[in-house]
């Protein structure tokens, strides 16, 4: 063999190398991506688990949601802090999953249960009449106009 014909297989052979480097590197990629999904859409659930757990552990949470959601002001001023909290934090988490779904880590399915309760919660005449129209701003324009182009959950009940 001469020189030249080991030049063109040394250059062959790191061809080659380079090669499965790259589709080992396109491998790594995928799977990083699919396991940042999963951690997110966990994320997702630890941020709902947290917000839900002392709502389940406070009567009056559920009380004052419940009042305040149907119709602000019938809900006394406790109730209305109470309620507000609640739904900054569910309206933010929520916001948060919107993006998550826009950006295709949330896929279709997980977000039609964020979507209908998102909507319910939206749609309700209290967050409509008081606490939306005061508290929009702390959200981003891109998710109010997305609330605003939809509509209420059909069939889903109520929030009593």
């Amino acid at each position: 063999m001469s020189l030249e014909q080991a030049s063109y297989l040394g250059q062959i052979v790191g061809a080659v190398a380079l090669m499965a480097s790259l589709v080992f590197v396109g491998f790594q990629i995928r799977q990083n991506t699919r396991s940042q999904k999963v951690v997110a859409v966990d994320s997702l659930s630890a941020a709902i688990a947290a917000i839900n757990v002392p709502a389940m552990e406070s009567p009056a949470l559920g009380e004052a949601l419940a009042k305040a959601t149907r119709d602000w002001a019938s809900a006394s001023r406790d109730e209305r802090i109470i309620a507000h909290y609640f739904l900054f934090s569910y309206f933010k988490l929520s916001e948060n999953a919107w993006y998550q779904q826009r950006a295709k880590v949330l896929d279709s399915a997980q977000w039609v249960g964020w979507e209908t309760m998102l909507r319910m919660y939206y749609h309700s005449g209290g967050v409509q009449s008081a606490w939306w129209p005061r508290r929009r701003h702390a959200f981003s324009p891109e998710f109010q106009a997305y609330l605003a182009a939809t509509s209420a959950p059909e069939d889903f009940g109520s929030l009593n």
